[in-house]
């Protein structure tokens, strides 16, 4: 887990770095839930506009199963249908789901990958921050709809 934590923020330091020229870039972090089976989550992800309406919004989820370890990564391509202090967004993109139903760090890790897609809305609160909403639904397993909330800091040119 601690490689993936390591990768992941080095991802986040080489993307901010790289991309203030370019674009707008938003931090995001906050919480998931899975509507089906009850299951909480905490997210962390970035988001890069590298063209006019279009991004990528690479995220990571730690779940907290009754039992077991669970994550998620994903890696969406958003396209924003309004502009201004409310922007509407559909999304769609590859996402991988690790799972293991064993109590502690026994028994196996299983990766299951897939693809997700929904709709999202990112609010502007005040100067750089904001709240983004988003509902999709993931296709691994039994197409689990998932409900996000998360604080937005971003970073314009």
């Amino acid at each position: 887990m601690k490689k993936y934590i390591i990768c992941f923020l080095a991802f986040l330091a080489f993307s901010n770095s790289q991309a203030q020229e370019k674009g707008d870039v938003r931090y995001q972090f906050g919480g998931d839930y899975k509507l089906s089976i009850d299951y909480f989550g905490a997210h962390a992800g970035i988001e890069y506009l590298f063209i006019d309406k279009f991004s990528l919004a690479p995220n990571f989820t730690f779940w907290f199963p009754p039992v077991g370890r669970s994550s998620n990564l994903n890696m969406d391509l958003r396209y924003y249908l309004t502009s201004g202090s409310s922007q509407l967004y559909v999304m769609g993109g590859y996402s991988n789901f690790w799972i293991n139903t064993q109590p502690g760090m026994a028994g196996e890790t299983v990766s299951r990958p897939g693809g997700n897609f929904g709709i999202g809305a990112n609010l502007r609160i005040s100067g750089n921050w904001g709240i983004n909403t988003e509902f999709k639904v993931q296709s691994q397993n039994t197409r689990q709809p998932v409900l996000r909330i998360g604080l937005v800091f971003g970073l314009g040119n």
